[in-house]
């Protein structure tokens, strides 16, 4: 009779652990919106995604996406709307009742293609900034709230203690020395003076910072471009030889040189890659990129490179990069987008899957950042 071993190899009935560093790694890959529904598998998968060491890791990799609000009669049972209730901000899922309604929608690119997702979430006033993937917006009421439409997580904010009817703006960036976000808000009325005030999202209390020059803006019609720590704007809509800048943590405004004037309507500063960009539109045909380099805190542009055509380009307007520069989107009108890719030097018309039409977008990342963590996320 043959010999049978006592204790059969087990190594097919066993499943192989993994190391805590691999499935990190493996996390990592994944799109935010599924590493929200694997947070709940289990506490120790809840505590990894949500640590700020993997937040900051997966931010990283995020490619820029476009996000913007657009008008809407659809009912679904997934759908859920901004609501307030005694000053308390939820999220909830609405009746059957089909009433237009503002609705959040997120644009994707890759190569040539885009997406549009409905992000399922409505009642929106209108979208004033966007941070590492949190979005400062208002409700239809005109309430202040920040909100990561990824995760859905809201907080409404304290109202400022200026109050429009004038112009005003709204910078939404991350204090490296406070670590935590700050608002700024810039009120210019009519004979263009203006206030300004900071709001800490850390303990929700506005205070004064200083006062701009008279003149210095003449209009917000550019939202500002959060980068490093810094708030920047362009101060009109051409004819302008300067942007406007602010240290969240010095809480001074600055008047710096642009590297050419900006000339028309389309011009804009632009982040990409931690650094600021400056796209001007030359001449009918011509488009140049710069970007501001600082070496031992002093900023120095650098033309990236400039985009020739041979046929009218002047109703392009950029509305961002992204793989490292490598692309540049434009938006030729509400539902056509254009792809120019820099090492090809060709301009492509973008495959759009999905109803566009939109009027304005931001750059957005699809994160896991909330509010509720104050160790640095990046």
């Amino acid at each position: 009779m043959s010999c049978i071993p006592k204790k059969q190899c087990a190594t097919s009935n066993e499943v192989p652990v993994l190391s805590n560093d691999m499935i990190f790694k493996i996390l990592l890959m994944l799109p935010a919106k599924d590493l929200v529904k694997l947070s709940t598998v289990c506490k120790t998968w809840h505590k990894l995604i949500n640590s700020p060491n993997f937040v900051e890791a997966h931010m990283s990799l995020c490619e820029p996406v476009l996000t913007f609000l657009k008008h809407s009669s659809e009912s679904r049972p997934n759908m859920f709307s901004i609501d307030g209730n005694n000053g308390s901000f939820t999220l909830f899922e609405p009746s059957s009742s089909k009433t237009r309604d503002r609705q959040i929608y997120s644009m994707e690119f890759k190569r040539r293609k885009s997406k549009v997702g409905d992000l399922n979430i409505c009642g929106f006033g209108d979208i004033l900034a966007t941070c590492d993937g949190l979005l400062l917006a208002t409700n239809k009421s005109g309430t202040l709230l920040v909100l990561n439409p990824t995760t859905r997580k809201l907080v409404p904010v304290k109202p400022g203690t200026m109050v429009p009817p004038h112009d005003e703006s709204y910078g939404f960036v991350f204090s490296n020395h406070a670590q935590e976000y700050k608002l700024v808000h810039l009120l210019l009325d009519d004979m263009g003076h203006i206030d300004s005030e900071i709001l800490s999202l850390k303990t929700m209390s506005w205070k004064g910072c200083t006062v701009p020059s008279f003149g210095l803006f003449r209009d917000f019609r550019h939202k500002p471009v959060a980068v490093s720590g810094v708030l920047y704007w362009l101060p009109g809509d051409n004819d302008v030889n300067y942007f406007v800048s602010m240290n969240i943590d010095e809480e001074k405004f600055v008047r710096n040189a642009l590297p050419v004037n900006s000339t028309g309507p389309n011009d804009r500063l632009m982040e990409n890659c931690g650094l600021l960009n400056f796209i001007a539109q030359m001449t009918v045909y011509r488009i140049q990129v710069w970007t501001l380099k600082t070496d031992e805190c002093v900023g120095k542009w650098v033309k990236r490179y400039t985009i020739n055509m041979d046929y009218d380009i002047t109703g392009l307007v950029p509305i961002f990069m992204a793989r490292n520069g490598r692309y540049v989107m434009f938006k030729l009108s509400r539902d056509v987008v254009y792809e120019y890719d820099v090492e090809e030097e060709e301009m492509e018309e973008v495959s759009v899957d999905g109803n566009l039409s939109f009027k304005m977008a931001l750059p957005h990342m699809n994160t896991l950042v909330s509010l509720e963590n104050s160790a640095p996320l990046w």
